[in-house]
């Protein structure tokens, strides 16, 4: 699938009244403007702007007009996360191949202005864990988590499994550095002291 399709099985939980954009549409104009290092809303709808007549064109969109800020920002607080990462996932696993001896790199990042109770013990924030092709320049797959409900190392774990990749080389924080071996569907990998997984 190409990904437009896979942005397409992501159900739309706006109500179809007074739609005048798609949701994979709009998906599709917020990731080429992140893509251009547009981050915010309103940075985004900036791009749409500058580049109307371009996605009017490609998208097909209706009435030669492009999605506002207010539409934009009302798509990045309340579309599924999880089922948008996993279309991503499944579409950029499609296009690259990971062969023999391939480096890949996993760290994880706290998620800007997601921090509660930042001045007591109780807090919390989320984090992205991202996989990423040192080949290819290309994240891969990602997964994230809340700091008081799971931990990195179990994250980074569930998506070594979810990967089921063998003969490659993995570089991690040295968080992830112990001396238990991990298991990746029963392959045996030993974690050196630079934060590699290679074959035992």
């Amino acid at each position: 699938m190409n990904l437009v399709e896979q942005l397409s099985q992501i159900n739309d939980f706006r109500r179809k009244q007074g739609q005048r954009f798609s949701l994979p549409q709009v998906l599709l104009i917020i990731t080429m403007a992140i893509m251009s290092g547009r981050y915010g809303y309103r940075e985004i709808a900036s791009f749409a702007k500058a580049n109307r007549d371009e996605l009017v064109d490609k998208l097909k969109l209706k009435q030669s007009k492009v999605p506002s800020h207010v539409t934009i920002r009302e798509v990045i607080m309340n579309v599924d996360f999880n089922l948008l990462n996993q279309a991503f996932s499944q579409w950029a696993l499609g296009y690259v191949t990971i062969e023999k001896d391939d480096w890949l790199s996993i760290d994880g990042k706290s998620i800007r202005s997601t921090v509660e109770n930042y001045n007591n013990a109780y807090q919390n924030f989320v984090s992205m864990v991202s996989v990423f092709s040192q080949k290819r320049g290309q994240v891969i797959k990602t997964a994230t988590f809340e700091s008081k409900k799971m931990s990195e190392v179990s994250v980074v774990r569930g998506l070594l499994e979810a990967l089921d990749l063998k003969d490659v080389v993995f570089t991690f924080d040295a968080l992830h550095c112990k001396k238990n071996s991990t298991n990746n569907r029963g392959a045996r990998k030993q974690l050196s002291g630079k934060g590699q997984t290679r074959p035992a």
